[in-house]
């Protein structure tokens, strides 16, 4: 007896029911990640994977990369903040003035008009270690924005045509997303392009004062085991991304605060934060630190007209 077969003719796609293509859709989308879901997990992934190979004894990695005429470095870390709080209170350029401020080199940080397409505007006022008025620093003008903004996603970018000393295209960018309930991951990066004047400036900065000083990255051993560190045009980016971090984890750490404690307990925090690694970090001592840094607020509080 011969076996009966019953063939089946597939439907076409194209004459598919609507109410089918939509339950379909419907299906697909949820079993597939979305784009925004696929980029927030590769990216906590591979931060993930460049945090677990620092040689560092906190979840924080330094690294850098220096061209002819640049030079940029980040820093990869972990932090034991939630991301929705975090995401939130980076989203302000207020914010930002005051983690800019900790800074050593910072004098004084005004947020000036804002505009729809180009963001908010920012004056940073640059000197040297030591205190120095506003007037006798040097401005810098910095457009800040955030570039996007998402439920797992934070970008903010803070740029300037002209950067201090000769520098131009002065670049400072933050990417965030959460880890779980508890920590986010972060992204800074830093990067400037040097011009004639900057070359100069930098060429005699590590001739006399910047000499001896060195960065994170570790280039090799001595004979005795000891680890060398990168020194040069790397070895300054990598402390100035290094402070710019750790001005970003003083302030979300003391922002819960009250307005009249914030920036005496962020100043005390930064300056111990920078004392984990004195090779690296210490300019002044934290007497004299704090001195100047409320001098200098002030002085940008006069010019604020406040």
């Amino acid at each position: 007896m011969e076996r009966g077969y019953r063939f089946i003719t597939p439907v076409r796609a194209d004459r598919l029911p609507w109410p089918v293509w939509l339950m379909l859709w419907a299906w697909l989308a949820w079993l597939l990640p979305g784009p925004a879901m696929a980029q927030d997990d590769w990216l906590r992934d591979s931060w993930r994977e460049v945090i677990a190979g620092s040689p560092l004894d906190e979840p924080l990695q330094v690294d850098s990369q220096s061209r002819s005429h640049s030079v940029s470095g980040s820093v990869h870390a972990r932090l034991h903040h939630p991301f929705e709080p975090l995401a939130e209170e980076l989203a302000s350029v207020t914010a930002w003035c005051e983690i800019l401020f900790l800074h050593v080199n910072i004098k004084g940080c005004l947020v000036e008009e804002e505009d729809r397409v180009l963001g908010s505007g920012l004056a940073l006022f640059v000197g040297h270690r030591d205190f120095a008025a506003l007037v006798d620093a040097e401005r810098l003008d910095l457009r800040w924005r955030v570039v996007d903004r998402q439920p797992r996603y934070l970008d903010v970018m803070l740029e300037g045509d002209q950067g201090p000393y000769g520098t131009r295209a002065f670049r400072l960018q933050l990417r965030a997303v959460p880890e779980d309930d508890d920590h986010s991951l972060v992204q800074l990066r830093y990067s400037l392009v040097f011009g004639m004047r900057g070359r100069l400036a930098l060429h005699g900065y590590l001739t006399f004062i910047g000499r001896d000083r060195v960065g994170f990255t570790v280039e090799g051993t001595t004979a005795g085991g000891e680890p060398i560190h990168v020194g040069g045009t790397r070895g300054m980016i990598e402390r100035n991304v290094m402070r710019f971090y750790l001005a970003l984890e003083a302030h979300l750490e003391s922002r819960d605060l009250p307005e009249s404690e914030r920036l005496e307990a962020s100043l005390q925090r930064w300056f111990t934060l920078t004392m984990r690694y004195p090779r690296q970090l210490f300019e002044i001592d934290r007497a004299t630190y704090l001195d100047q840094k409320w001098r200098e607020y002030a002085h940008q509080q006069e010019l604020a007209g406040e």
